[in-house]
């Protein structure tokens, strides 16, 4: 499986876990903040619960600048990518 791939299944995992949203009914395009379920709180644990399984840390200012969810799978996996090559 690809990165990319592994990333975008991740974060739907995450997102559906502690949001209680069906990984179904998560879209790219949606805003992040305008998702069911979804305060700050939950945010900040799905957050958490990403860095942890994709072992990455996220820079907290970065997170003002995400929009969408798409936009928020693009920096975890550019995150990943980052991270991989220094493993080899």
């Amino acid at each position: 499986m690809r990165n990319e791939d592994m990333v975008l299944e991740t974060i739907q995992r995450v997102v559906s876990e502690v949001a209680k949203i069906p990984a179904s009914e998560l879209r790219l395009d949606g805003p992040v903040t305008g998702l069911v379920n979804v305060d700050s709180i939950v945010l900040m644990e799905i957050v958490a619960r990403a860095e942890l399984a994709l072992d990455i840390e996220i820079d907290e200012e970065l997170l003002f600048s995400i929009d969408t969810v798409g936009d928020f799978v693009a920096e975890c996996q550019r995150l990943v990518a980052d991270r991989v090559p220094a493993e080899r």
